[in-house]
């Protein structure tokens, strides 16, 4: 199965979306090459037809690359079997920016509005009307080198909203616990939210930040007992300010990292399983065929 991976002509690797700029284009005899291969045998020839890169069967041309059937085969293959991430390209095959979705959950007041509209839209206003139910914001990044697009879903603290937060959670990838370090209420119910996101979730990929700590005189608590916390929940801790446009895109920057890792580690993870339980699979026929093998001699 290892040959359907790649494209038979340029040993790239098959996308995994039918707008992949290296989707599978089946011909008629029945072989299978990526799209940007497909387009350039039909313009190195003025011919009507074209041979099969890898059976030299003749191919004849049809004027839109879309009527070429896209082997949904290999796109599966490559998709469930394999477990390859697959990058997404434009139609000039330029990188897309990869898709993440972060949610924000605490109390009412701790101020997850207003870190966003810093963030986002640079300003800050002392008075805030609470969010309803939740609102969206995008940003986007570049992390590694690479273009990200993250959503952020600023969800309300109050109890009556509760129910919309829990439905929006399955579309997080990360998650950012806020309390306020002015507040001892917002830290004690730390402990709620963490288990309101694990349990709907399972794993957590997060961020603990403490805003409003430009308020140092009306501290209530300390760095250190917020850093136990977060130790404790295997959490990274990052103290903020709205105001003073404190530390809030290095919080972006380590949420993504988290997200980033964390998905690297469960495609590692899955890929060596479904490869083990192949090879366990392999083995067995191995033996079956044994016992039915008759002495040469």
């Amino acid at each position: 199965m290892e040959k359907n991976i790649k494209c038979r002509r340029c040993d790239d690797i098959f996308g995994e979306k039918p707008d992949h700029i290296r989707v599978p284009r089946m011909l008629k005899c029945g072989d299978s090459i990526c799209q940007v291969c497909l387009k350039k045998l039909i313009k190195e020839t003025n011919e009507l037809y074209f041979l099969c890169p890898i059976c030299n069967t003749k191919i004849k041309k049809k004027q839109n690359i879309d009527k070429y059937t896209i082997n949904k085969l290999i796109i599966d293959t490559v998709k469930s079997f394999f477990n390859i991430t697959i990058n997404e390209m434009n139609n000039d095959g330029k990188e897309r920016a990869t898709k993440y979705s972060i949610v924000s959950l605490g109390n009412y007041g701790v101020g997850k509005t207003s870190l966003l509209e810093r963030l986002i839209d640079d300003r800050f206003s002392e008075i805030h009307s609470s969010t309803i139910g939740f609102d969206l914001k995008f940003y986007n990044v570049k992390f590694r080198n690479k273009e990200y697009k993250l959503t952020f879903r600023d969800t309300a603290g109050q109890e009556k909203y509760r129910s919309i937060a829990e439905t929006i959670l399955n579309l997080a990838d990360g998650v950012l616990f806020i309390y306020d370090v002015t507040d001892r209420e917002s830290f004690n119910d730390l402990e709620y939210w963490y288990n309101f996101y694990k349990n709907k979730k399972g794993i957590v990929v997060g961020l603990l930040i403490g805003n409003k700590c430009d308020y140092e005189s009306e501290r209530v608590i300390d760095y250190n007992e917020a850093k136990t916390f977060a130790d404790q929940h295997e959490l990274d801790y990052l103290e903020t300010s709205a105001k003073l446009d404190q530390n809030l895109k290095k919080a972006v920057i380590i949420i993504l990292r988290n997200i980033i890792e964390s998905k690297e580690r469960y495609n590692t993870i899955k890929s060596s399983t479904t490869f083990s339980s192949v090879d366990s699979m392999s083995t067995k026929l191995t033996k079956k065929q044994l016992k039915k093998r008759k002495c040469a001699c």
